[in-house]
């Protein structure tokens, strides 16, 4: 490598050094959705700004309800306590001794549900006449899965006598609403990937810096979604920064504001810079904020997946910027840099892909059938069974969880500090556990279903029944793992065991999932094999004195999919990042 060469690679990664590791941020704080009462009884993100004579419900005669107009167009997450800010008037009788208090009530209802999940505040006493009530509400977080329902219901009781009280909403000035700490109800999806293009739309690594007009333009793309819809972003505003070596937002793409190229979710972004040619070589970063239409800060994401970029000197293909703007990645030889290490192989790309790039390998979503998840110790079995749950859960579909290996506690621990938090959906009943481990380990379950030998397949199976839910189109099971039962039954009970749940999960439309190790005998592992739909083969190695992961589809019937190991890591937090060969379009 020449001295010229050398000394543009040290200034690449001085560059990447001076601004730290590309990181995924967070809004700074929660963000406070208001929502507003507003007319034919639904809930607007939009101020009343005229007035509304009509708009008065007597809320004494019966419980008075507000709702979004439409279902939620992609998950999002209450996060605390909500407040009302309701204006009242208690006209008629103003003398009656009668104590009279007002109620608020929080609804939502996940797809396919019949009835609603209520959080009701504690009955505030209210005095005759007019007056503003401020009523906090205690609340957990609570993950709503896409297509969920929102309401918000408002009583008074007892009636008074002789007396009507009356909510007054909807107009410039009684402006009655709804303040809800809420998340991740807008984003980039796939999660955080940004796409670099030229501007005739092919992924790009690098761009010259004799570009002449308009091959001198950068192209960024991304995807985005919103609970709310499109109007949603377009009141709103997505911005693009592109920052130079050592950090400096450049100029023409300082908070650009992103086009939308779709009407449809998700909604394309995309934003354009011309850069001059006496621009500084090197790595450049994106940065892309989203901010909502009450002014919110809700998203924001510096650089990542696809999100980098370098300006090269005329005619140079340049050493290591085939790899460097896209594999920076914390804990993996290579490269030393600033915060984390840069990860490269001379003769390929790799590009990090979110945990969506598993069904990229599978050719879509595995539905239905027996699947198998096989490995070593340490090579991901769990946290991949544990993702795909989860991802079935953010679409609504039930699910149970069989845990033989550990408690279920510390199975919800594990899950959420790999942003998995379940607790919404257990609450909602789409996600039950099984307990077959605390008995094992001398203790009493506290789980609604448990067995008292992990042996006993026969109850186990009983109970994995009665833990379906009445409504179970498309319910899937998730067992972790068969590797307890190999010491506890004969192998062909457990291939029986195996089958016969498979069967049943298929038969209400929906898939079982089992992971299970090399210490289960070789020859139930071949009749798993032979019995199941899909089987996903996962290993943990040694390279060069560092650990790492790689998983391939062994096998999945009646459907192409990708061959070969994809390389994988597991980051607190996040979960499954596959390493790509091909970058995330």
């Amino acid at each position: 490598m020449s001295k010229a060469i050398l000394a543009l690679v040290f200034v690449l990664i001085a560059g990447f050094a001076s601004i730290c590791i590309p990181t995924t941020l967070g809004a700074s704080s929660t963000p406070m959705r208001v929502f507003y009462l507003a007319a034919s009884s639904t809930l607007s993100s939009k101020p009343p700004s005229s007035s509304c004579p009509t708009c008065i419900t007597n809320i004494t005669a019966s419980p008075s309800t507000f709702s979004l107009p439409t279902a939620l167009e992609s998950a999002a997450t209450v996060n605390g306590p909500i407040t009302f800010s309701l204006i009242i008037d208690w006209t008629g009788n103003l003398s009656n001794s009668v104590p009279v208090t007002l109620s608020a009530a929080f609804s939502y209802r996940f797809p396919g549900a019949g009835s609603w999940t209520n959080t009701n505040s504690t009955p505030q006493r209210i005095s005759p006449g007019p007056s503003n009530i401020s009523i906090s509400l205690p609340m957990s977080s609570t993950p709503l899965i896409q297509t969920s329902s929102i309401a918000i219901e408002l009583a008074a009781t007892p009636v008074p006598r002789n007396a009507a009280i009356a909510l007054k909403w909807g107009s410039s000035t009684a402006r009655s609403f709804v303040i809800v700490p809420m998340s991740d109800y807008e984003g980039l999806f796939p999660a955080n990937t940004i796409v670099v293009q030229d501007r005739s739309g092919n992924p790009q690594t690098y761009f010259y810096l004799d570009a002449a007009p308009p091959n001198n333009y950068v192209v960024v793309k991304a995807f985005a979604v919103s609970s709310f819809g499109i109007g949603e972003i377009q009141q709103g505003r997505v911005n693009m920064t592109i920052l130079a070596p050592g950090g400096r937002p450049v100029r023409g793409a300082t908070n650009e504001t992103m086009s939308i190229a779709t009407s449809t979710g998700p909604y394309e972004l995309i934003a354009a810079w011309a850069y001059p040619s006496n621009s500084t070589q090197g790595t450049y970063l994106v940065d892309i904020d989203m901010l909502d239409s009450q002014g919110n800060l809700v998203y924001s994401f510096f650089s990542g997946l696809g999100g980098t970029f370098g300006l090269v000197p005329p005619g140079f293909v340049p050493f290591p910027y085939n790899l460097l703007p896209y594999f920076v990645v914390a804990g993996v030889g290579g490269i030393g840099a600033v915060g984390g290490v840069i990860y490269y192989r001379r003769r390929s790309k790799s590009y990090l892909a979110p945990f969506g790039h598993f069904n990229t390998l599978t050719a879509g979503e595995i539905d239905r059938g027996t699947v198998s998840i096989e490995g070593n110790t340490g090579s991901g079995k769990t946290i991949l069974s544990e993702q795909l749950m989860f991802e079935d859960l953010k679409r609504g579909k039930p699910c149970i969880f069989v845990s033989t290996s550990d408690f279920p506690s510390n199975v919800r621990s594990g899950m959420k500090s790999m942003g998995l938090d379940v607790k919404g959906y257990e609450q909602s009943g789409l996600l039950t556990f099984v307990d077959a481990y605390s008995a094992e380990a001398g203790q009493e379950s506290t789980e609604k279903f448990s067995v008292p030998s992990i042996g006993d397949l026969t109850t186990l199976g009983m109970k994995i029944s009665s833990s379906i839910p009445s409504e179970s189109k498309g319910a899937s099971l998730y067992f972790d793992s068969l590797v307890p039962l190999a010491s506890k039954t004969k192998p062909e009970s457990i291939v029986s065991f195996v089958q016969s749940i498979g069967a049943k999960m298929r038969g209400v439309g929906g898939k079982a999932v089992f992971t299970l190790g090399p210490s289960v005998d070789p020859m139930v592992q071949k009749q798993l094999e032979d019995m199941s739909d899909c089987v996903v083969q996962m290993e943990a190695f040694e390279e060069r004195g560092v650990r790492r992961r790689r998983l391939k589809i062994a096998k999945l019937r009646a459907r192409r999919h990708q061959e070969g190991w994809n390389v994988f890591a597991i980051e607190d937090g996040k979960g499954i990042i596959f390493y790509s060969k091909k970058p995330k379009t």
